[in-house]
């Protein structure tokens, strides 16, 4: 009669340690891409408008009110699938020239130039849009 105490099969130990094995694996990827390795809207956003940061200043806004319309612009930019077209936040733009992001993959590239780019250059129509 098996009881409670019956040694465990050999067998079986390879595959519930592949199991294990491929579970944290799977776990691990799963991780990753929730994770995300580059910037995001928050990281950017804060980037752009802290004191510890870029600083940059707007005519007639708080901080808070630059944090907060960046922080929705680019989430709502991000809830949008599109392409990135013609938008190329490495060139300069005019501040007369509206730039928005319209969509995902705009967003990823704005926040990528955003984490490469000096305060000065963003501050000196580099990046756009910055508020």
């Amino acid at each position: 009669m098996a009881g409670r105490n019956a040694p465990r099969s050999p067998r079986r130990a390879p595959l519930r340690a592949a199991l294990v094995t491929g579970a944290l694996a799977l776990s691990g990827t799963g991780l990753a891409l929730l994770s995300g390795c580059g910037p995001d809207c928050q990281s950017t956003c804060n980037r752009l408008y802290n004191e510890s940061e870029c600083n940059i200043q707007s005519p007639g806004a708080t901080r808070e009110e630059l944090l907060g319309r960046c922080n929705t612009e680019c989430g709502n930019a991000l809830d949008v699938p599109g392409e990135v077209g013609d938008y190329n936040p490495n060139e300069y733009t005019p501040s007369n020239e509206n730039i928005e992001l319209e969509n995902d993959k705009r967003a990823a590239v704005w926040m990528d130039c955003v984490a490469a780019t000096s305060c000065e250059f963003l501050n000196d129509g580099y990046c756009a849009p910055v508020w």
